[in-house]
């Protein structure tokens, strides 16, 4: 399966950042900020324990206090973020309802998506691993769910669509312990994994700043699930 260039241009972009120390450094959220509420693909059990061992290597390298995004609890493919962080955002908010409906829309619409997690990238921000999609109904997908939002796809319509998907394993929050190791690394695990997943649901949540034990991440809270099913 070819892989996507926009994964070798976000690598080749982000190694001359983190060798010279430029790399951006996650803060817990705050109002307007990052990790909004989301409609998420969580992949299955399989893949999470991928994701898991992907994420342990490369903190072994990156060293403490980054947030450990690919957790079993945080570890998801994000579709389309909603709106910029709101600390109040809750289940009740009478948005929510209309999410909630478009998501309802594209499932009874959209089959289930096949993607194969193929290797490893940097982002000036993150570890990630690279999702490719086989065929067209991943981008169908996102195509759908930005229709049936209407209007309320207004905050990624900003920046236009998106033409990757991944799995963040983690986002740099602290100094990168051993730079050249995570960089070489990540060099050879460009191409290693291989592993298939399946999407047969769309989750709504929101993500809560969760710390303890010297271990920092974006836990997820779901809200509401709606299955594949077209």
């Amino acid at each position: 399966m070819p892989s996507n260039p926009v994964f070798d241009r976000l690598y080749d972009e982000a190694v001359p950042a983190l060798l010279a120390g430029d790399h951006r450094q996650d803060e817990p959220p705050v109002d307007g900020g990052r990790w909004p509420v989301s409609v998420v693909g969580i992949p299955d059990e399989a893949a999470r324990e991928v994701l898991v061992g992907v994420m342990r290597e490369a903190l072994a390298l990156a060293g403490p206090d980054h947030f450990e995004t690919g957790r079993s609890d945080a570890s998801h493919l994000t579709v389309r973020a909603l709106e910029p962080y709101r600390e109040a955002a809750a289940p009740q908010d009478p948005i929510s309802a209309e999410w909630v409906a478009a998501l309802e829309e594209v499932g009874r619409a959209c089959p289930p998506v096949r993607l194969c997690l193929t290797g490893v990238t940097l982002t000036a921000s993150a570890v990630m691993v690279q999702a490719e999609p086989s065929g067209d109904e991943p981008w169908e997908l996102m195509r759908r769910l930005r229709a049936a939002l209407g209007p309320l796809s207004w905050f990624e319509d900003q920046w236009g669509e998106r033409d990757i998907w991944y799995a963040s394993v983690v986002h740099f929050a602290a100094s990168v312990l051993d730079v050249p190791g995570l960089v070489d690394w990540a060099g050879t695990r460009r191409s290693s994994l291989g592993h298939d997943v399946v999407l047969d649901a769309l989750t709504l949540t929101r993500f809560r700043y969760t710390e303890g034990g010297g271990r920092r991440h974006m836990a997820m809270e779901p809200w509401h699930s709606v299955d594949l099913v077209g």
